[in-house]
């Protein structure tokens, strides 16, 4: 007994000289990191969780607590890109996984946890509560999620869950959702840190950067394909970063004075437009309102309600603050650390680095109507009669953007006007979601929207437009779905300019209807009719030229094998041959696009690239930064645990190719 008793003394010991150190552990950082002044002289003064910031002395006051090297070197910052080695540039081969001999021991994850204030989260997928093999298993709760799964504010408001699953592995969703009857981790990551200083993120940066560990960002989960998802990462989450600031005049490096709005990532263009209009002026900001401002939708370029009169998201942008890949905290203006200013205004998101915060433009409040109506082949006459309706639409659409209007139309086959139900259906509708016309009055949009309508009369078609407000004319849209699929194009004027051309792109919509898909479009235009746009960021050229943003999509059920999920991926893709014959030397818009673009590096950044890819391999070495449809994943791949084809989703281990 007394032999047992000494046995159990030494391995108590053991464990205590093994972690003793965590009692002891530094100072919550807010506390330790000397509160830091914005450095910039054409940037606003940093929000309060700005000020707290990761330090080499902070770091070293980590280290004399953990007194352990090796973990604490994981939470080091990178050297720069010109301190590199040419093997220190070379990317690890694969990025780890759970159950991996090199992943982080459970002792390292709550050292991270420490350092982090306890902000480390390891969450399990939104529907496991719908599954008894989950520790989250709750009947009521799994009934709350199953009857609001299509609603983004459910996913908006969880750490790992998206509005796109089938891009995260549809590996856990409630049932009748879900093509199996189980609940797998998938691609939802497997670490959240709930990010509320640049301390926190640039931690998580260097953590996963050291450790050899995807690495992903989330705020809304709002992406077509799935980029905030990862198997195995480590998910920063931006969604409570809400600071927000007005300053009535503001000076910009670029030469911009005027009135300005500062946003923290977490801020949705919701958020914004109600700080705004409180505020007495306006902001550009996207179509769907739950969208992140400063997260990917702007760094993707971001198309918006008032771009053909202000332009891109991307134009609005005076000043960024920026946690980069080496865990370095910077400001990005016009005349500071300008390469990262023109890169993370139009090159993607996911590419260099997180972005903390973005000072974008404010206009003086404009009066705007909006137009809602739709018609269907019972209101018409026939099939003759309701193309003929489709096809004057777009015989009008040039006019349309040159008044600084915007559009956004459903077209499809369906008797509940959703999608189309299948290939030679004739239930046909057209459905004018929103026709949005800034700064002018009801009589002056009826008088532009007349020769339409003269049409509509001549060809005795049934419609009854409602001039609404804003939340009648932008309903939150469908998602956490796994059952679409969409491919896009941008249609340039010379398409609308050429009788010939824009047949076939009436046409073209014609043929989509009939063969099974339907499309959502965009009357809109990239450049603007009310400003001149910059020439220097990184919005891709061809929305300069766009007056049209289409997309086209393709429906299955549910419960459709992967095999109907691969072909009919590859039938939208196949299809898009069609617009990108049309408009061979347009593109298309990255943020709502095929996986599968061929060429995509040309579709969705064109002349830009080559600058876009010496940057990231100089503020990005390593790769840190990754998603499928970012700058450099060419040199990437995901190896998928589906039975599906590289790199088709986020559900398998990232590899270095």
């Amino acid at each position: 007994m007394k032999k047992l008793a000494s046995f159990l003394f030494a391995i108590l010991a053991s464990m205590y000289l093994e972690t003793k150190s965590f009692y002891f552990i530094l100072l919550p950082l807010g506390a330790v990191a000397t509160p830091i002044a914005s450095r910039g002289s054409y940037a606003p003064p940093l929000f309060l969780c700005e000020t707290i910031q990761l330090t080499d002395e902070t770091l070293s006051r980590a280290a004399l607590s953990i007194q352990n090297k090796t973990i604490s070197d994981l939470f080091s910052f990178g050297p720069s890109f010109k301190n590199l080695s040419d093997a220190q540039k070379l990317p690890h081969s694969c990025k780890l996984l759970p159950g991996d001999a090199l992943w982080p021991s459970d002792t390292v994850w709550k050292t991270f946890n420490d350092l982090l204030e306890g902000s480390l989260i390891q969450p399990e997928p939104l529907a496991a509560a719908c599954y008894p093999e989950w520790s989250d298993y709750n009947v009521e709760t799994c009934a709350t999620i199953t009857a609001q799964w299509m609603n983004s504010d459910l996913h908006m408001i969880d750490p790992t869950s998206i509005m796109s699953p089938l891009y995260e592995g549809r590996s856990c969703m409630p049932l009748g959702y879900i093509y199996t009857g189980s609940c797998l981790q998938g691609a939802y990551p497997t670490y959240v840190v709930n990010a509320s200083t640049v301390a926190q993120i640039q931690l998580a940066v260097n953590f996963a950067r050291n450790s050899n560990i995807r690495l992903v960002v989330k705020n809304t989960g709002h992406d077509f394909n799935g980029k905030a998802s990862g198997k195995g990462a480590l998910s920063i989450w931006t969604h409570w970063l809400k600071d927000k600031a007005y300053y009535p005049s503001f000076q910009a490096a670029n030469g911009y004075n005027g009135p300005a709005i500062k946003v923290g990532a977490g801020i949705q263009v919701f958020e914004a437009y109600e700080f705004a209009k409180d505020l007495g002026v306006t902001v550009v900001g996207g179509e769907a309102i739950t969208v992140g401002l400063a997260g990917g939708y702007t760094a993707g370029g971001g198309h918006s309600p008032l771009s053909s009169l202000y332009g891109m998201a991307a134009d609005q942008v005076l000043a960024l603050e920026v946690v980069l890949a080496d865990g370095s905290f910077v400001t990005a203006t016009a005349s500071e650390n300008p390469d990262v200013y023109w890169m993370l205004r139009g090159g993607g998101g996911s590419t260099i680095g997180v972005v903390v915060s973005m000072t974008v433009r404010a206009y003086p409040k404009l009066p705007t109507t909006t137009v809602t109506f739709n018609f269907t082949i019972d209101d018409t006459a026939g099939p003759d009669a309701f193309w003929g309706a489709v096809q004057a639409y777009i015989d009008n659409i040039e006019t349309f953007v040159d008044a600084g209007t915007y559009g956004y139309y459903y077209l499809g086959a369906s008797a509940v006007e959703v999608g189309t139900d299948y290939a030679g259906n004739t239930d046909y509708y057209f459905r004018m979601e929103s026709f949005v016309a800034p700064n002018m009055t009801v009589t002056e949009t009826r008088e532009l929207l007349a020769p339409w309508f003269n049409v509509l009369d001549e060809l005795n078609v049934t419609y009854n437009p409602c001039h609404d407000v804003w939340v009648v004319a932008f309903p939150q849209e469908y998602v956490g779905t796994d059952a679409t699929k969409f491919g896009s194009r941008l249609i340039p004027r010379n398409v609308f300019q050429d009788e010939e051309l824009r047949r076939e792109l009436f046409i073209a919509h014609e043929n989509a209807i009939d063969n099974g898909l339907y499309i959502l479009g965009f009357q809109v235009s990239g450049k603007g009719i009310a400003i001149e746009p910059p020439t220097d960021n990184a919005v891709l050229p061809a929305w300069r030229n766009a007056l049209a943003h289409i997309l086209v999509g393709i429906e299955w059920n549910p419960a459709s094998s992967w095999e109907v999920v691969y072909n009919s991926s590859l039938y939208v893709t196949d299809w898009m041959d069609l617009l990108r014959d049309i408009a061979p030397n347009s593109g298309a818009y990255m943020s709502e696009a095929d996986l599968l673009e061929p060429n995509l590096q040309e579709a969705f950044y064109g002349t830009n690239y080559p600058r876009l890819y010496e940057l990231k391999q100089r503020y990005d070495p390593t790769g840190l930064f990754f998603a499928l449809t970012a700058v450099g994943a060419e040199d990437w791949e995901i190896q998928v645990t589906d039975p599906l084809p590289n790199s088709w989703n986020n559900n398998g281990r990232l590899c270095h190719v």
